[in-house]
């Protein structure tokens, strides 16, 4: 699943927000932004659990827990596609989808064999 849209052509790149030229696109990456913090979440929400253990009551423990998992769980699948270039710099456009990993990175794949076709000159 992906907020927005994306459509991988042979010169550029369109989403539902903005077109980039593959001539212009230097770096594409796929980041989990908020892996660093879930994980801090759940330590803290799992380390509070184990502290806590003999004062909390059992579904206290189990919805402590569950929360835990739900918050790593979205910290390691939302992510953040982004195209980077010596135009972008410094410019909010190279953040250009958030979805899920798995298909975030698929995208990416398909990106960089438009880039290889077109720096290969579209005989791949």
């Amino acid at each position: 699943m992906i907020l927005g849209s994306i459509r991988v052509e042979r010169n550029a790149v369109t989403t539902h927000k903005d077109s980039y030229l593959l001539d212009n696109i230097s770096v594409v990456s796929v980041r989990r932004p908020f892996l660093a913090s879930a994980g801090l979440i759940a330590s803290a929400l799992g380390t509070g659990t184990l502290v806590f253990f003999d004062l909390l009551y059992p579904h206290e423990i189990a919805l402590t827990l569950l929360a835990a998992g739900l918050v790593l769980a979205f910290g390691l699948i939302t992510a953040q596609l982004k195209l980077l270039s010596r135009d972008l710099r410094g410019s909010e456009l190279g953040n250009v989808l958030w979805g899920d990993f798995s298909t975030l990175n698929t995208i990416r794949a398909r990106i960089d064999a438009a880039l290889d076709t077109k720096a290969s000159g579209g005989k791949g």
